[in-house]
């Protein structure tokens, strides 16, 4: 007689998972990083208010322009980053319509935007690699300007839905049972026209209902794998930082394991303040020149007094 009691399926191996993905990336695409100017003096989104409806306008005209398939995005205060499925042409329509929609929204709370610097640049997504770690960076964005944030707390995108059920289900109810004048205020349109079974969580569309997580999900090989690529050191992420034209910025726990390994590496220490004179004036020029740091970040490094940091930097 047939056992009826079957055994857990077998986990798949390393190789299998990773052929899972290479085989998914292969399937779909063409993928896309979309990205705004990150140090623009624009402030496009001013309170929770302006960013709600910043979340509800990227589910709009994800919508009205269906040939962009949303994997995952980010909204901040002076720029945002959508990774897509679609062609350059395709998100370029995309975000055409979100630029013009986000000016009128400014025109009905009377305030006045020059958005001439706000223009897309669209970068091809041509092999795995690049996707996952693009993925990662945009999921890991809003935390690194924001300390009190998490990649899995950041309010504004979509990268707290990343491997995160609890956070997928949870909504306070549906676009559909919405009254009129409820959707009109959703979207500061009278474009209502919109899926009635989308949720909403936290006044705004649910990612989730638009964004395809299944496939950002799919091209990791398991959470453990997203996880270590969203937590690792800043210095993974410089390539992309420079191919959008963003500076690399980096918390203060990611620059001081790069002062450490620096130290160790030029130095034979890994204590900086232990450093003589010449090389700390070498390494404060590393840190400003090749990471960005400000005068108040490289004082804290490598505990010295501010004004000899501005003494070495000239300022």
């Amino acid at each position: 007689m047939e056992n009826l009691l079957t055994s857990p399926p077998k986990p798949l191996s390393f190789g299998e998972r990773e052929r899972q993905c290479e085989e998914l990336f292969m399937e779909r695409g063409p993928f896309f990083h979309l990205c705004t100017p990150g140090d623009a003096t624009l402030t496009l989104f001013e309170n929770a208010e302006d960013f709600r409806y910043g979340m509800n306008l990227v589910a709009l005209c994800t919508h009205l322009k269906p040939t962009v398939n949303i994997i995952t995005f980010e909204l901040m205060g002076s720029h945002l980053h959508i990774v897509g499925e679609g062609t350059v042409e395709a998100a370029g329509n995309w975000f055409r319509e979100e630029r013009r929609r986000l000016y009128r929204f400014y025109q009905s709370t009377g305030r006045v935007r020059d958005l001439s610097a706000f223009q897309p640049k669209i970068i091809p997504v041509s092999d795995l690699s690049f996707l996952r770690n693009t993925i990662a960076y945009v999921n890991r964005n809003g935390y690194l300007v924001h300390p009190d944030s998490t990649p899995f707390s950041y309010p504004w995108g979509a990268n707290r839905f990343y491997f995160n059920p609890d956070a997928k289900f949870r909504q306070n109810g549906k676009y559909g049972d919405l009254t009129y004048d409820e959707k009109r205020r959703l979207f500061r349109s009278n474009t209502i026209d919109y899926p009635a079974t989308h949720a909403i969580v936290d006044g705004y569309i649910s990612p989730p209902a638009f964004c395809d997580l299944v496939l950002g999900e799919g091209v990791f090989r398991d959470a453990r794998h997203y996880f270590s690529l969203v937590s690792r050191s800043v210095e993974g992420y410089r390539d992309i930082a420079r191919l959008i034209g963003h500076q690399v910025f980096c918390t203060d726990d990611e620059l001081y394991l790069i002062v450490r390994q620096i130290c160790k590496d030029k130095y034979g220490t890994s204590r900086p303040d232990t450093l003589p004179p010449d090389l700390k004036r070498e390494l404060t020029m590393t840190l400003h020149y090749d990471y960005k740091a400000g005068i108040p970040q490289i004082r804290r490094m490598l505990r010295v007094e501010e004004s000899a940091v501005r003494a070495i930097l000239g300022k």
